[in-house]
């Protein structure tokens, strides 16, 4: 007899072995009807009124990492390996100068979000906001101002940067979706990492709510995410030869890019950051975030410039529209395909041999 899907399977088959994205979908979406079955305690799902459990298996269908859903998924996305169909790859930048001055890359998600909100096309957008350097919180950014605030990298410290304790910049942007006034707005943009697009996505395939207005997604290229503590904070420092506080600016793409206020930059490779790799985002096989409607980047475009895939004809549509209105302007990719396949390859290497460690771990710890 087959065993019925429910959190129990979801924690079975996922959370114990270790390879939980911890993207808080399943908490969301389960809580959506307010029976408030599942929380977060620790970092992790669980059950904190199983009484009320549906066992409807909702929670396990939209996880990232279960399987039940993947193949219907990249046959409505035609997935092709190893980064998933597209019909254009662009590299693009805001022309405004308030965004390029804040923004990593060219500020092209930004740009674009201010001009789908300028035509009306969105309500809204979900977004990571900055509190600090390692801190993000989601949010809705319903005009212009709310979308600068979201731009680029706040390096605002807490008051001692010693007192962090497992800052992240992994946001789940599921957490703004559930707002009390959600149903105000009728048509979202989201920014996400692939667990949370696929997430998404997968609830739209079973026509869950409120991923019915969700109708613009925008995929983040993501290798890794990040967790900072005070082990963190001494490795960083360490590996820098410097104060912490020194750090201007962050950014990602063939490898860890740090710039300092004194105008130095520091260049790291992806595999010697161990000590502040968030552990979930290991287990992780998507980097081109496969599923969206474009899925973006600074990796293969020159300085200043954001790397778009352009997933479908529609969203080439919008973006030369927004371009023609002045929003965007657009320079040529330097090499940026061979360049993604292989971080693609890269991501999916790794997290394959970390999906086999983790299970293989974990039904040896079983056994005994």
């Amino acid at each position: 007899m087959l065993e019925r899907l429910s959190f129990h399977t979801l924690n079975k088959e996922i959370i114990e072995p270790g390879i939980c994205a911890a993207c808080y979908g399943c908490v969301s979406f389960c809580t959506a009807n307010k029976l408030n079955v599942l929380s977060i305690e620790k970092g992790m799902p669980v059950y904190c009124d199983e009484k009320n459990c549906l066992e409807d298996g909702i929670c396990y269908l939209i996880c990232p990492r279960t399987p039940d859903l993947e193949k219907a998924l990249k046959t409505k996305y035609q997935y092709e390996e190893p980064i998933g169909s597209y019909v254009a790859l662009r590299s693009l930048r805001s022309t405004n100068k308030e965004i390029t001055d804040v923004c990593c890359d060219g500020g092209l998600v930004t740009g674009l979000l201010e001009f789908m909100l300028d035509t009306q096309r969105i309500d809204g957008a979900v977004l990571s906001k900055k509190e600090s350097l390692w801190n993000n919180e989601p949010t809705i950014a319903t005009d212009f101002k709310d979308l600068l605030k979201c731009a680029g990298s706040s390096l605002a410290q807490s008051q001692s940067i010693m007192d962090i304790e497992d800052f992240t910049t992994y946001t789940s942007g599921f957490h703004a979706l559930k707002k009390p006034n959600l149903l105000d707005y009728t048509k979202l943009a989201v920014v996400g990492t692939p667990c949370q697009i696929t997430t998404i996505r997968k609830m739209q395939l079973l026509h869950i709510i409120p991923s019915h207005i969700v109708n613009f997604t925008i995929g983040l290229f993501c290798f890794e995410n990040f967790l900072m503590n005070n082990d963190g904070v001494k490795f960083l420092t360490k590996k820098l030869g410097t104060d912490f506080d020194q750090i201007e600016k962050i950014n990602l793409k063939e490898d860890f890019i740090v710039r300092l206020k004194d105008g130095k930059v520091h260049h790291i490779d992806l595999e010697d950051l161990g000590p502040i790799i968030r552990p979930t985002c290991l287990a992780c096989i998507d980097f081109s975030n496969y599923s969206a409607d474009i899925s973006v980047g600074g990796i293969g475009s020159p300085d200043g410039y954001t790397t778009t895939l352009v997933r479908n004809q529609a969203t080439q549509r919008l973006i030369n529209l927004a371009i023609s209105q002045g929003y965007l302007e657009e320079t040529t990719p330097r090499d940026a395909l061979e360049k993604i396949k292989k971080m693609a390859e890269r991501k999916k290497n790794r997290g394959q041999k970390t999906l086999l460690e983790r299970k293989t771990k974990n039904t040896n710890h079983r056994a005994h």
